[in-house]
């Protein structure tokens, strides 16, 4: 009895020491095991990728990996890849490290290295304030700043902010970006805003071109520039003006200007909108932007335009089917009947003569005027000429 429970109490020691040695090795896995880190994030920084990373429990430093590199063993929760190329796309993991036992690599996380954006200029542009920078190396689209409010996402290099007052002051930063990653912001550049003056050009009937324009805000003064159409790469500053209008003395002969305005406040200046002035006198003809033949006459009460007239000529010569005009016209200043225009009283009068045939419209279109040495308009594209008629006393 006694020899058989000595062998039953081995046995169970046995198993015992067995069990025992299974939960101690247990124990000692579970406790070497190193988690991965997480909340990877990795953020283009002026001096390279910014790579950080959650702190994870136990670990005493961390492996940092650029694709299957690994580039840094480090203590802190946080490297910047100075090395990074421009342009250049990168996937960094990390691993914990606790003495001898390493984790798994953590979740991968991608970016884009772009570098800051450097600005060119801010100027004040005939519509706004057009912002210019540098082209950033890999970068898809630009995110533009004015002060923190993001106003612009664009392709190419340049924006202009439409969203400008006049006589206000306003800084600029710009972001390149490419999908979710994004560069630092530029540097700031700031500008004075002074709007551009929205110009309107009357011509008298002896050849002065008379500019006016609304008041610019945050404007002490005007200068005025002026081209002839045919080389407007030659502006020349024409004068100044305190007042908002300015008058510039075409010539007798036909021309065409073009004028600039700016408004100035000391050195600051605004940009600015193109005007055109045409002067042309009395029988001359000239096409314009929509492929109209325009032609000026002047009348005396009770006159009547005929001889030299090329258009009422024109119409007789070639019959009343080639054309057809209103036997009306849209004043009480000039009626006009079977091709003939008379005047009735002071005052201004339009008529629109429609053309029906190629010969009609050459013929007319070898009569126009020739201004700056070139033939002033092209060959009718819409068919019409409208006769414009200013009856005198």
């Amino acid at each position: 009895m006694k020899r058989s429970t000595r062998i039953i109490s081995t046995s169970l020691a046995a198993m015992m020491a067995v069990s025992t040695l299974a939960v101690g090795t247990a124990s000692v896995s579970a406790a070497a095991k190193v988690k991965k880190p997480t909340g990877v994030k990795a953020v283009n920084k002026a001096k390279g990728i910014n790579i950080t990373w959650k702190k994870v429990k136990g670990a005493k430093k961390y492996q940092l990996f650029r694709g299957k590199k690994k580039i840094t063993t480090t203590k802190k929760k946080a490297y910047t890849d100075k090395k990074a190329k421009a342009g250049k796309t990168y996937k960094y993991t990390v691993k914990a490290v606790k003495g001898k036992k390493v984790s798994k690599k953590s979740k991968a996380v991608n970016v884009v290295r772009l570098t800051k954006p450097v600005i060119k200029s801010a100027v004040n542009a005939a519509s706004g304030v057009k912002v210019t920078w540098k082209k950033v190396k890999g970068a898809k689209n630009y995110f533009v700043y004015r002060g923190t409010k993001k106003v612009a996402s664009v392709k190419g290099t340049s924006a202009t902010d439409t969203g400008v007052v006049s006589g206000k002051a306003y800084t600029y930063t710009v972001k390149a970006v490419n999908g979710k990653s994004t560069s630092v912001k530029s540097a700031k550049a700031s500008v004075d805003y002074l709007a551009a003056p929205a110009v309107k050009v009357n011509v008298t009937e002896n050849g002065t071109a008379v500019l006016n324009w609304d008041a610019v805000n945050g404007a002490a003064s005007y200068e005025v520039y002026s081209a002839r159409v045919n080389d407007v790469k030659k502006y020349v500053k024409a004068g100044d003006s305190k007042l908002s209008t300015y008058s510039f003395y075409l010539g007798e002969n036909p021309t065409a200007y073009a004028f600039k305005v700016y408004a100035v406040n000391g050195t600051k200046k605004s940009g600015a909108i193109e005007a055109t002035a045409i002067y042309v006198p009395e029988g001359c003809y000239y096409t314009d932007e929509q492929g109209n033949l325009h032609v000026k006459i002047n009348l005396n009460k009770g006159e009547q335009y005929v001889e030299g007239a090329y258009i009422i000529q024109a119409l007789k010569d070639i019959g009343n089917s080639s054309y057809d005009v209103a036997e009306e016209s849209e004043s009480a200043a000039i009626s006009v009947k079977d091709g003939v225009i008379t005047a009735e009283a002071e005052g201004k009068g339009t008529v629109t003569v429609k053309l029906t045939t190629p010969e009609l419209q050459q013929f007319i279109y070898d009569k126009t005027c020739d201004i700056l040495g070139k033939t002033f308009g092209n060959k009718l594209t819409t068919g019409e000429i409208i006769v414009e008629v200013t009856v005198n006393k």
